[in-house]
């Protein structure tokens, strides 16, 4: 029976740009589930690839069992999306048998990873030299701060960490929130690097560093980011010890530099928005990925780090973008001339979606 990689795009659509464009350059089969007509990648080069537009947000069991049994081939799921990963891990049993294969490790291992709250137990346990922002009482805290989801889904909804950096943004933070979902911690101000890998089953690791330019307001996407050098954190103890628990998969690790040290911020186990960098400059991580599900490919060569940037021009135009350290040193001209030329969307497989997307 063939098989083909799975894409629902809609969500971290550059992320799945980015798979998308990996794909097409590497000649592997692959399909998408667009959230409707509407969805951007009807406006890319790969629109036939799209095989169903969803009518609506609801997933449920029965619809996916139908839409894997009525293709005759394997559907290798992508992990892109968190509200998808978490959908499938639970539903896991029940969708078992029907030609789609969930390329994510044991539900436990997983959510040890991407919750907020357990994760940094796990990642402090394996990397000493990172270090946890102070705890605040959730019942009464104060600026500046983080919210952060105890899970990340809760309610059949994505929870996001809420920064605080005034008393105004924390009363409206605070205003209707299901205190019993988060936890809080002191923000913590400096450098924000990723460290952005793939883990194979075999322990097998390709990664490297981003440092992270220009963000939204609020801890949400990046826009802005270049190669960079390892902070100071141990990747290989951090890797041995994610693979003897039975990790396997994408992994981006956020850490902050301060004065005071490292801290760590969150780990997603998914592909992550910036992956455009990833395919410049370490297009082994994924390699890994569609060799773990048995594609050997040739890989295109990286770029050299100095040349490469990540940029995503319509996120840069979110009111009130964060300019983070690394920023500081380069003119107002020279960041619009990175964000334009770098955009992801800039290239010819998405050209109608540059600066408006």
């Amino acid at each position: 029976m063939a098989r083909r990689f799975l894409l629902f795009s809609g969500h971290n659509d550059r992320a799945v740009v980015t798979l998308c464009r990996f794909f097409a350059q590497a000649g592997l089969p692959f399909c998408i589930v667009s959230s409707g007509r509407g969805d951007l990648i009807h406006d890319t080069t790969w629109n036939d690839h799209v095989i169903f537009n969803r009518l609506d947000n609801v997933i449920d069991v029965a619809w996916l069992r139908q839409l894997a049994t009525n293709l005759t081939d394997t559907l290798i799921y992508c992990p892109t999306n968190e509200f998808m990963n978490d959908f499938l891990l639970v539903h896991r049993d029940a969708l078992h048998g029907c030609g789609l294969e969930i390329s994510l490790p044991e539900r436990a291992v997983y959510d040890e990873l991407t919750s907020k709250s357990q994760s940094q137990v796990t990642l402090t346990a394996l990397c000493h030299e990172l270090r946890l922002p102070s705890p605040q009482n959730i019942h009464a805290p104060h600026a500046p701060c983080v919210l952060k989801p105890v899970q990340n889904v809760a309610g059949g909804r994505v929870l996001y960490p809420l920064l605080c950096r005034t008393p105004a943004e924390l009363a409206r933070a605070l205003t209707g929130l299901d205190r019993s979902n988060y936890f809080a911690q002191d923000l913590i101000v400096g450098q924000s690097h990723y460290l952005c890998a793939y883990l194979a089953r075999d322990g097998s690791v390709a990664s490297f560093w981003q440092t992270n330019l220009m963000q939204q307001p609020g801890g949400k996407s990046i826009v802005l980011a270049r190669p960079g050098a390892n902070p100071g954190v141990n990747e290989a103890r951090l890797f041995a010890g994610l693979h003897q628990r039975g990790y396997h998969g994408p992994f981006m690790m956020e850490v902050i530099v301060s004065d005071s040290g490292i801290y760590y911020i969150e780990i997603n186990p998914r592909f992550w928005g910036p992956l455009q960098l990833a395919l410049d400059v370490c297009p082994a991580i994924l390699g890994l990925f569609v060799r773990d599900h048995g594609f050997e490919v040739k890989l295109p060569a990286a770029r050299q780090s100095d040349q490469a940037c990540y940029a995503w021009a319509f996120g840069a135009a979110t009111p009130g973008c964060v300019m983070h350290p690394a920023a500081h040193s380069l003119p107002p001209q020279q960041i619009q001339q990175l964000l334009h030329a770098h955009d992801v969307y800039a290239r010819e497989d998405t050209r109608a979606l540059h600066a408006c997307h």
